[in-house]
């Protein structure tokens, strides 16, 4: 049996809760990401969620170009994608988090196909972690806890 539901929200008047910094506040608005996606239908789903979300997302293909990609811009939080061709997403954030701030501390959040690729993003320095598929709402939980986590550390 399948069942599909279909929901349609419309954004809270106020406040969604307490938000420690303005990259936590930007969150409930419009975030720029930087999103590190090598596979082309992969960047077209992440993009049409994240302009859904209200998001504006900048892709780059290789684990490698995101350190040199932050540094020539703003950015509010990474999408890293774990597996890469070159370095992979593990490292890529290793790479990210041995940046001098605030670039260093930007807010990271893995994504993978494979649930067992999480502990290491983790231990790597990723804020947050999801599986894909994504959902919509999935993707704007984990870069509101993302980017709250973020805040936090700096």
């Amino acid at each position: 049996t399948v069942f599909t539901l279909n929901v349609v929200l419309a954004p809270a008047d106020g406040p969604v809760g307490v938000l420690s910094d303005d990259r936590a506040a930007k969150a409930a608005q419009g975030l720029r990401l930087l999103s590190v996606e090598d596979n082309p239908f992969g960047r077209v789903v992440l993009n049409t969620i994240l302009t859904e979300l209200g998001h504006h997302a900048e892709f780059v293909g290789r684990g490698e170009a995101a350190p040199e990609r932050l540094g020539q811009g703003t950015f509010d939080a990474v999408l890293m994608d774990m597996v890469l061709p070159g370095i992979g997403g593990v490292e890529a954030i290793k790479c990210i988090r041995a940046l001098p701030p605030p670039h260093g501390r930007i807010a990271i959040v893995g994504i993978s196909g494979r649930a067992e690729d999480e502990a290491a993003a983790r231990a790597a320095g990723a804020d947050g972690f999801l599986i894909k598929p994504v959902s919509p709402r999935a993707l704007a939980t984990a870069l509101l806890e993302a980017c709250r986590r973020a805040a936090a550390a700096t």
